[in-house]
């Protein structure tokens, strides 16, 4: 069993995906499933990842060495026959929870139906189980519910039937927890980070959201689109499910009024996010209808941009100078450069009085924010003249059709009719032009914004901040693991993903609020798992976790100094779940 990097040449580029490789012992051969859809090596490329290959095969590296330490450590030898194992390390989750203060109002919103069991136990439970050891449904009831320290017996049904309820309001609940977290931590709405990415099911037939649409894993199963909000600290703020079929475009607006009824934000917002989302609608519904602002990236490629816009990208004389930003040894990382004007827009919309299409056009003034990073650019001229040796190989159809091009075609000009615009043998050749012009802008990114005011510097390291988002999707999908969904109804479809919502949220917090960056939130995840005790006797546990470099800045942080100790009384172990103080009072 191993993780390991697949390559995939398509159409638009090298497609990166994680793959894991696992022995089926019925066919007696290897099989490979697919663990995590990173994306196109072409639009993974940034200042901050020069090369992205390089970059997730250690990645992978530090996967598979995560999975050989827990293989080994599930597999050492005990001084015990098969001995009863206990979580103990999702205190932290506990105790935050606790300080946050939730349980009141969760067992007020399940009062109104009468359950057998408490569902912010089951809530709870389920959080703990998601970081601790994700996995189905059943399995999480009947092998990890049982080790959790102090754990309350919950059915398989139960479960179910608790999904169900907290998923048909799960927006209650978000809503809940961040209430409960302004109480120690305001937020600070001035800018939000927002992505979207999707889920596939284990079935074949679309039903409600789960409908076939633009995979991010480029499967063909039914998925269900989710939509993330951070806040300005990085702190993950809401969460919007959406079918699977819907443009992702549109939820950004969606998701963001809504913060604002709900939070009652009424100061201005500058929305963050990736070019996937930038249009003219998002556009004029952030400068226009919310009085909003945005940084978005743009396209420097394809169509999206104009002559005279390519034409300014390149440009430097005295009124057009670049900024050198440099390391503290002056080594030169990137270069700046901005101009400001007014731009025009135009899109589609809907009349809602008649329902027919209309034209909407627009002008907005706008930064222009144009980076050159001089590693990118020698990665990326790298990466052209590869893909350049790859068309000149193709001179005839026959070799085309055999060949998978990718991103290569693009650099191939092909002529099928003659002056007359009568068909004649094609004539394959290579599109100088188009190399020239890739060539040409290499290591080059725009960004565009509304704020005229704000430094470009800034500006560039807001925008950089992203990468919060892709990690905390990161998480949710390999960590936390999402995905696959086995869930049939729609509700207990949504109670899935606010588990997973509201634990990437209580590790945010932990990572970003409590331990104050000191502890990543992977360091704080592999901690949780590992901690574990055995019963000793009565009384005494035997402390079986590892040493692990975040004990030392979790004590710390904690003031508990006996998390590495070998013996751990009952009473201490109580301790850590009674009165561990993770909020600054």
């Amino acid at each position: 069993m191993a993780y390991y990097l697949r390559q995939t040449k398509k159409q638009k580029g090298t497609y990166l995906q994680i793959y894991e490789s696992r022995w089926n012992k019925e066919l007696k051969q290897p099989r490979s499933t697919s663990v995590e859809a990173i994306g196109y090596v072409e639009e993974l490329t940034s200042d901050e990842m020069p090369d992205p290959v390089a970059y997730y095969k250690k990645y992978v590296d530090k996967m598979n060495e995560e999975r050989a330490a827990l293989f080994a450590d599930e597999t050492r030898p005990r001084a015990f026959v098969s001995p009863m194992e206990r979580y103990v390390g999702h205190f932290l989750l506990h105790s935050l929870m606790d300080e946050l203060d939730v349980k009141e109002t969760i067992d007020i919103l399940a009062s109104r139906r009468n359950f057998q069991f408490s569902i912010y136990q089951m809530l709870a439970q389920l959080v703990y189980a998601r970081v601790i050891c994700p996995c189905s449904k059943s399995r999480t009831v009947s092998s990890v519910f049982p080790h959790l320290y102090d754990s309350t017996r919950i059915s398989e049904d139960q479960v179910y039937d608790g999904l169900e309820f907290i998923g048909a309001s799960y927006k209650k609940y978000i809503e809940l927890f961040n209430h409960c977290y302004e109480k120690h931590y305001p937020r600070d709405y001035s800018k939000v980070f927002f992505d979207c990415t999707n889920y596939y099911f284990e079935i074949d037939m679309p039903k409600e959201d789960k409908q076939k649409g633009p995979s991010k894993e480029n499967r063909h199963d039914p998925i269900i689109g989710q939509a993330l909000l951070l806040d300005a600290d990085l702190v993950p703020l809401a969460m919007q499910m959406y079918p699977g079929n819907e443009s992702e475009k549109q939820y950004i607006r969606k998701a963001i009024e809504e913060m604002k009824q709900r939070y009652k934000v009424s100061g201005k917002t500058v929305q963050v996010a990736d070019k996937g989302l930038n249009c003219a609608r998002n556009i004029y519904a952030a400068v226009k209808e919310a009085d909003d602002g945005y940084i978005f990236s743009k396209s420097i490629r394809g169509t999206s941009m104009s002559s005279k816009e390519k034409e300014w990208l390149l440009l430097e004389n005295e009124e057009n100078v670049f900024k050198d930003c440099t390391d503290e040894s002056g080594k030169l990382l990137f270069r700046l450069k901005t101009c400001i004007d007014t731009f025009r827009y135009s899109f589609k919309d809907t009349d809602p009085e008649t329902g027919k299409d209309k034209a909407v056009s627009f002008s907005v003034k706008e930064k222009r924010v144009v980076s050159y990073n001089p590693a990118l650019a020698k990665k990326q001229k790298a990466e052209i003249m590869k893909m350049v040796d790859k068309a000149c190989g193709c001179n005839t159809y026959k070799k085309i059709s055999k060949e998978e091009l990718g991103d290569s075609a693009k650099y191939l000009k092909i002529v099928s009719k003659d002056k007359d615009g009568k068909n004649v043998k094609p004539v394959i050749s290579i599109d100088r032009d188009k190399i020239d012009e890739d060539l040409r802008y290499a290591g080059y990114n725009l960004l565009v914004t509304s704020e005229l005011d704000m430094d470009p510097l800034k500006i560039y390291d807001t925008y950089h901040n992203l990468w919060k988002i892709e990690e905390s999707f990161r998480i949710t999908k390999s960590y936390l693991d999402a995905r696959p969904v086995y869930a049939q109804k729609k509700d207990t479809i949504y109670g899935h993903f606010l588990i997973c919502y509201i634990s990437l949220f209580l590790l945010r917090v932990l990572e970003l609020k409590c331990f104050k960056g000191k502890v990543n939130a992977y360091d704080i995840i592999n901690f949780i798992r590992d901690f574990r005790i055995v019963s000793n006797s009565e009384d005494t546990y035997i402390n079986i976790s590892k040493d692990q470099v975040a004990n030392e800045k979790i004590k710390a942080a904690t003031g508990l100094v006996n998390l590495d100790a070998l013996f751990l009384t009952k009473k201490e172990i109580d301790n850590l779940f009674e009165s561990c103080i993770l909020i600054d009072s």
